[in-house]
């Protein structure tokens, strides 16, 4: 970053919702001291969303806010975008490394020099550590597949994009005008899947753009324990029931790629235990269904509070 002078830099809001997950927390607060963005125009605030033992950070610039019950992660990056005080949020897990010490200060000139970008997103590896081996795979930018509407992994140079792999950096006010993330995406409780594609679209129909920035990266380690849907079962109901709200919003003949989700709940489950996971998957296909049918759109469903 060249900029002199550092009063005229935004505030970034960094909002890290976690829960029972300390280690990954502190890790990634270490990790954004490092970066060179001015300290004093850095905002952290984790929310501590009902772990079993209650968190206490070392780091007395950290904003710490504790739910004594879990809320879920949508709820609890809503209050955190409410509570925050910067111009860009940067909403991140407690999984999450940044692989460069300018990874905010790169970001945030795309932010200056184009008002038309309302969200930044970076390369993505996935790393997957598994009987003592370590696998790296890149998944940042999606598409559409045509007779499911899942999203998967394509190239893309540097520039605008539909699907990211996340918000990451957006205009934190324009989150807000937009409603924040949606609860229908898990109730505010289940597990989240797709509601930050939601959120993509809808700034998207709002004429803004998605910047996809390959310059700077995240690994995304993938946990097991802890967090929000540590139970398989769980975040398989949840993945396909939010997948059918997604794409009942969002993609064309809807109704079709509905159809041919299930040969996905086919193969989901059998990558996870040989189908002993189908009837989870099912039971969320079909609460999918009925919930995408009396959608009425962001903050327009009553039946969520």
């Amino acid at each position: 970053m060249e900029h002199s002078d550092h009063k005229s830099l935004p505030t970034v809001s960094v909002v890290i919702p976690s829960r029972d997950r300390l280690a990954g927390v502190t890790s990634l607060i270490h990790n954004l001291r490092r970066q060179d963005y001015p300290r004093q125009k850095l905002q952290i605030l984790v929310i501590d969303d009902g772990s079993p033992t209650p968190y206490h950070l070392p780091d007395e610039g950290v904003q710490l806010i504790r739910h004594e019950s879990s809320q879920g992660a949508q709820k609890s990056r809503n209050e955190g975008i409410l509570m925050a005080d910067g111009e860009i949020a940067l909403i991140m897990d407690d999984d999450i490394e940044l692989l460069e010490n300018d990874f905010i200060s790169r970001a945030v000139d795309v932010f200056l020099a184009r008002p038309d970008v309302a969200a930044v997103v970076s390369k993505k590896y996935d790393i997957i550590r598994k009987n003592g081996s370590k696998k790296s795979l890149e998944f940042s930018i999606s598409r559409a597949t045509w007779y499911s509407g899942d999203l998967v992994r394509t190239d893309a140079p540097c520039g605008p994009v539909k699907w990211g792999h996340g918000i990451y950096f957006v205009r934190r006010r324009l989150l807000i005008d937009l409603g924040g993330y949606d609860g229908i995406y898990g109730l505010n409780g289940g597990h989240s899947f797709r509601e930050e594609s939601d959120v993509h679209a809808r700034l998207r129909q709002r004429g803004r753009l998605i910047w996809f920035l390959p310059d700077i990266a995240v690994n995304h380690h993938i946990v097991s324990t802890g967090g929000h849907g540590p139970n398989i079962g769980k975040r398989l109901y949840w993945i396909a029931h939010n997948h059918l709200v997604f794409i009942h919003r969002h993609l064309p003949f809807w109704y079709l790629r509905a159809v041919g989700f299930l040969f996905d709940i086919v193969r989901y489950s059998w990558v996870q235990g040989r189908f002993r996971y189908i009837g989870s998957m099912l039971r969320g296909y079909a609460a999918g269904w009925r919930n995408a049918l009396r959608d009425h759109g962001p903050g327009r469903n009553a039946w969520l509070e």
